[in-house]
């Protein structure tokens, strides 16, 4: 699976595995996590300078047939029915398709694996994404053994969970398909309120459904970030697209859950 790659300038103690959204590449999001866009202040490090241990995976999607653009191929990590995502489709219907969301998380898992290989264990590992790649890094990161295409036991726990502007799928299937460790797992959910492709009020019922039905935590705004549980971040007058301020909580985040280790 190709792959953008950010590499640690220090000593090599944890990695972040991000997706990007539906019909981008792993390109668009090294750039602007490297700081290629011009979004920061004078003298401000980039975002790998203040987490120098850290190596940054964006892998690309498979390309495939999208059931929400009329069947046209692009790059997918699951087939999905309908865009945008409105709150009272999102109740009435499954709009993802099942066989499609595991072989995605089946990407991921090998990307993890990879890591674990090259002497990263799982406990330094994140997986993140955004959009369509967002709900596709919460059930790899939160889903426990039948998510899986290939044999993999419930023992995987991760560092932490990002889902920027995404969403909970396969809703009813969820919660027969969690994690005994999804409850110990600290998530960052940003969303905007301005979001018009993954309405804001999809991210918030999504994180509902895991608090309400499967006893996830759901912290306030003003709590810490990195604790066990979802802490969900809204931006306002933020559409589908992130800004300065999530990318300082993604930092914040990830230097508490994948924290600098001296080797």
């Amino acid at each position: 699976m190709p792959s953008a790659i950010i590499q640690p300038t220090a000593a090599h103690t944890a990695t972040v595995i991000f997706a990007h959204g539906l019909g981008d590449e792993g390109e668009s999001w090294r750039a602007a996590i490297s700081g290629d866009y011009d979004y920061r202040k004078p003298g401000e490090l980039t975002i790998p300078a203040q987490l120098p241990h850290v190596k940054w995976i964006f892998p690309d999607a498979p390309e495939q047939a999208v059931t929400a653009n009329f069947g046209t191929r692009m790059s997918s990590w699951f087939d999905i029915s309908n865009l945008p995502l409105q709150p009272g489709q999102y109740l009435n219907k499954v709009f993802e398709d099942d066989e499609s969301v595991k072989n995605g998380v089946q990407i991921i898992d090998d990307l993890v694996q990879a890591e674990v290989k090259a002497g990263i264990p799982e406990s330094r590992i994140v997986v993140g994404g955004f959009s369509q790649g967002g709900a596709l890094a919460l059930v790899a990161g939160l889903g426990g053994k039948d998510w899986r295409t290939k044999s993999f036991g419930d023992d995987s726990k991760l560092a932490g969970v990002v889902v920027l502007s995404g969403w909970m799928p396969l809703r009813e299937k969820f919660k027969s398909r969690i994690s005994p460790h999804a409850k110990s797992i600290p998530v960052l959910w940003g969303h905007g309120t301005a979001d018009a492709v993954i309405y804001y009020r999809v991210g918030e019922v999504s994180v509902e459904l895991l608090q309400d039905q499967l006893g996830i935590v759901k912290h306030d705004a003003h709590d810490q970030l990195g604790a066990p549980g979802i802490n969900f971040r809204s931006y306002e007058r933020m559409g589908h697209a992130s800004c300065n301020k999530e990318m300082e909580d993604l930092v914040t985040f990830l230097g508490i859950v994948i924290s600098q280790q001296v080797r």
